[in-house]
């Protein structure tokens, strides 16, 4: 019996610790402003990884933010998909935080002849400049150190 009684109380202190726990998810600008390091799939033939990958290293506030895009799904922060409707032109996309699987940004992009990973790149950056305010602007307003 007292076994029991014990067993029952354990376990109604565990549910009430469990249930008191609530975790909350990160806000998309919090996920957003933390990430460092990106990691690009793409689920279709049209458009190839490597694309995407140079024309996001090519946008001048991912220079500015210092961001790196790795080749190693499980060190990167966010992680980039890219897949196309079939038999259309219609390439849709999302950001993906790994560490908790929120998705923070998606979007969709018509794209022929091989523009879809510049207009992704472009649309990716202009929503991180939305949430993490704009560096290339910031940096312009900095007074020039040395200058006399």
């Amino acid at each position: 019996m007292k076994r029991y009684l014990f067993f029952t109380l354990f376990l109604a202190l565990s549910t009430a610790a469990i249930a008191q726990q609530n975790p909350q998810l990160p806000h998309n600008k919090e996920l957003v402003t933390k990430a460092r390091s990106f990691y690009v799939r793409s689920d279709t033939f049209y458009m190839k990884r490597e694309a995407l990958e140079s024309s996001l290293l090519g946008q001048k506030e991912f220079k500015a933010w210092d961001l790196q895009i790795t080749g190693n799904e499980n060190l990167a922060d966010m992680l980039i998909r890219v897949k196309r409707v079939p038999f259309s032109n219609h390439f849709s996309y999302t950001l993906t935080d790994r560490a908790t699987d929120t998705i923070v940004m998606a979007g969709k992009v018509d794209s022929l002849a091989g523009t879809v990973y510049g207009r992704i790149a472009k649309e990716i950056v202009e929503k991180m400049v939305a949430l993490r305010g704009d560096p290339v602007a910031a940096q312009k307003t900095e007074p020039q150190s040395g200058a006399k």
